[in-house]
């Protein structure tokens, strides 16, 4: 019932953000309810995270959650910093907002258009990194997609990026993208 009702919170903010332009705003309200955006935990000392996700309410993905994850990796970084930080971890918040203020014109990510691979957490590229910093129940919750452009065949990292993701109560989200 609580993945269920997360899917449906997950449309609910993807047509909220859309209809509004974009234009949320990220102030721990209740467009940010705790239950799906806690508080960021602290990482193993080092440089590759500063924070990491909160444990709570970290479930496995399913085909129906990985389905919503790929659909959120093909929109990230295109629309605006308010639609992906709905879409994002609090532990990335800080990044994210790097990301996004880096650009002068347009989107960050916008050139990359079709999901390419999907990797649970025990295979993905960055496995070792996530259990040292965040610990192996992180790494066993999580999803990596690798993003590229679409023209690219036969191409493992080619001008792609890879998302990883956890699900929280049916909602995917990022925290990391490298």
């Amino acid at each position: 019932m609580q993945r269920a009702l997360g899917r449906a919170g997950l449309l609910v903010l993807l047509v909220a953000a859309v209809a509004s332009g974009g234009a949320v705003t990220a102030t721990g309200s209740s467009e940010f309810p705790g239950s799906v955006y806690p508080p960021p935990v602290r990482s193993a000392p080092g440089a590759a995270f500063s924070s990491c996700p909160n444990p709570s309410g970290l479930e496995q993905f399913d085909a129906a959650t990985e389905k919503l994850a790929e659909h959120v990796a093909l929109r990230y970084g295109h629309a605006s910093l308010a639609t992906d930080l709905h879409h994002s971890d609090r532990s990335f918040w800080t990044m994210l907002r790097g990301y996004w203020r880096g650009t002068k014109h347009g989107t960050w990510l916008s050139r990359l258009q079709v999901v390419r691979g999907a990797a649970p957490g025990p295979n993905m590229e960055w496995s070792e990194v996530v259990r040292y910093y965040c610990g192996p129940k992180l790494l066993r919750d999580s999803l990596e997609l690798t993003v590229t452009v679409r023209h690219l065949k036969n191409c493992d990292d080619c001008n792609g990026i890879h998302e990883l993701f956890i699900d929280r109560h049916g909602v995917p989200l990022v925290y990391m993208v490298h």
